[in-house]
């Protein structure tokens, strides 16, 4: 039996959309910790504040490609006919986003400083989690990325707009879940910082650590909308990329580190 009730069809919060109110907290909150990060670790504010927010840009165009892929990705899953709407009718994508962010912030570290500092990701790292455990909030006050339909003591009577109709169904808060282990990762990236652990790898650590778990939440997730081919969601399939792309850069690093090679 659900012990807990909520309508996402009809939540607002304080007059606004949930989602825009949750991810404008996110980024305030995110974009502070980044800046008095920066402080402490004595690092450029003004130089790294403009790259940390003209990324922004990239996580925008990165967040919307990636729903375009997922439009396709959906379509080949239920072999449906590719048309324009495969591609237009999609929404933005966290992983998208992510990546998008991540990529643009280092190309444009290396374009005005020649170089990528380790130490400034480190702090990045630490704000990603943080950012996006507001985020998940938002999709669960908005009704999106909803769990699976269960009838445990942890599930929620949901309300939420599925399959183009409103539905009340039991389901798992699979984005509750997600934002309480974004913020446990937040939590445990700030203290290795604090201590000096991980150093200049606390991105990487992150990616690998968010990577494996989002695979397992996958397995709890409801909405279909991203698609699910043979079982295996476009989430996972990125993941799983991810989890490779960070194995060969600890293996890179660990050759470079070997062979005296700067």
């Amino acid at each position: 039996m659900s012990i807990m009730v909520f309508d996402a069809t009809t939540a607002r919060v304080f007059a606004m959309p949930p989602y825009f109110f949750f991810y404008t907290v996110g980024v305030v909150f995110a974009s502070a910790v980044f800046i008095l990060l920066l402080l402490k670790y004595d690092f450029s504010i003004p130089q790294y504040t403009k790259i940390f927010f003209i990324s922004a840009v990239g996580l925008l165009v990165g967040a919307r490609l990636f729903g375009i892929f997922t439009g396709l990705y959906r379509a080949l899953a239920n072999q449906e006919t590719i048309t324009a709407d495969t591609f237009l009718n999609t929404g933005i994508v966290f992983y998208g986003g992510l990546i998008g962010f991540i990529l643009s912030f280092m190309l444009i570290c290396r374009v005005w400083n020649k170089k990528i500092d380790c130490g400034v990701l480190d702090l990045l790292a630490v704000c990603i989690p943080l950012f996006h455990f507001w985020g998940r909030l938002g999709c669960f006050f908005s009704g999106c990325c909803y769990g699976i339909e269960s009838y445990s003591i942890f599930a929620v009577l949901y309300t939420s707009h599925a399959g183009g109709e409103v539905t009340t169904v039991s389901r798992i808060p699979v984005q509750i879940i997600e934002a309480v282990l974004n913020a446990m990762i937040f939590i445990l990236l700030i203290r290795f910082l604090f201590k000096q652990m991980f150093k200049g790898r606390l991105l990487i650590s992150y990616l690998f650590v968010y990577a494996s778990m989002r695979i397992i939440l996958e397995l709890f997730r409801g909405d279909l909308a991203r698609g699910v081919w043979n079982g295996v969601s476009f989430s996972q399939v990125v993941s799983v990329f991810v989890l490779i792309s960070c194995l060969l850069v600890v293996v890179r690093k660990s050759k470079e580190t070997k062979y005296g090679i700067r």
